[in-house]
């Protein structure tokens, strides 16, 4: 009866274990596509550097080269007055110079930025230095846009940082309940083994190698559940699995494995030194 109840105890660890990391994973990974997806919105932000009139392009090529050194630049591209009518005309379907008798486009230089260069202020500096430039006329972006965007990814990643501080506290509040449970039956032993002197260190050995294992088998499990729904995800919405970087989730899983490795067996180290403190009439009285 008691060796199946210990059986029932350590299943049940192990499924809750798996929950437990398996919510985690799913939280962490969530991280890792929104901060991927902020990237991809800042790098298809872009500014525009208008070019005065009359500037010879071979000129302007030379500005170009110069430009793409900018810290902040990842790469640009130049669209020449007879390209970007030539774009228009594809967009709107009409000729502009019918109607005006003249091509009313300007040249310019189309800057795709370092993701950490876009905002308000990285482009603020960018922009100052490229208005000294006796080439340029006009630096144009999309202010409200970026900030509007850069104001939502900082809420977002505000309130997934403390989602995620608080699941790590209910976690291991969780896991540490399971753990000292499945050593709570073993109580009297761990005493026994006291007394007949043997260390703590000896006591606790087996049961944190009990729980590393314990670990080490939800967090594969966990992982093989997040595989499983990724994989049902990108069966149904290739274009989301985009956005998860395979680095990224592979530090997931990783991690997964690693946290629930380290707090099943800070949690039966922990828990056995708690028994092992008590006095021999405390262990019938909790």
């Amino acid at each position: 009866m008691k060796k199946a109840t210990f059986k029932i105890q350590t299943i049940s660890v192990y499924i809750s274990t798996t929950l437990v990391l398996l919510l985690l994973g799913v939280m962490g990974i969530t991280i890792v596509g929104a901060k991927s997806l902020s990237e991809s919105v800042k790098q298809n932000l872009t500014v525009s550097v208008i070019i005065k009139k009359n500037i010879q392009e071979k000129a302007i090529l030379r500005m170009q080269k110069e430009v793409e050194k900018f810290p902040a630049v990842k790469h640009s591209r130049y669209i020449s007055r007879d390209q970007a009518l030539a774009e228009e005309k594809e967009a709107l379907g009409t000729d502009p110079t019918e109607l005006l008798g003249y091509n009313p486009f300007e040249a310019s230089l189309e800057l795709t930025l370092n993701p950490e260069y876009s905002n308000s202020d990285s482009i603020a500096r960018l922009e100052e230095g490229l208005m000294k430039r006796d080439e340029v006329k006009e630096v144009a972006f999309q202010k409200e846009l970026l900030d509007t965007i850069n104001n939502n990814i900082h809420r977002a990643g505000i309130m997934m940082m403390a989602l995620f501080v608080m699941l790590t506290l209910i976690s291991w509040s969780l896991i540490n309940n399971l753990v000292r449970l499945s050593i709570y039956s073993r109580r009297f032993l761990l005493h026994t083994m006291k007394l007949v002197g043997a260390t703590w260190g000896f006591i606790r050995r087996p049961f944190m190698m009990n729980n590393l294992r314990i670990g080490l088998f939800a967090g594969i499990l966990a992982d093989i559940l997040l595989a499983s729904g990724l994989y049902m995800i990108y069966s149904k919405e290739p274009a989301i699995m985009t956005l998860m970087p395979t680095e990224g989730l592979v530090l997931i899983g990783l991690l997964v494995i690693l946290f629930g490795m380290g707090i099943c067996a800070l949690c039966a180290y922990l828990s056995v030194n708690r028994f092992l403190r008590m006095r021999s009439n405390d262990l019938y009285f909790i």
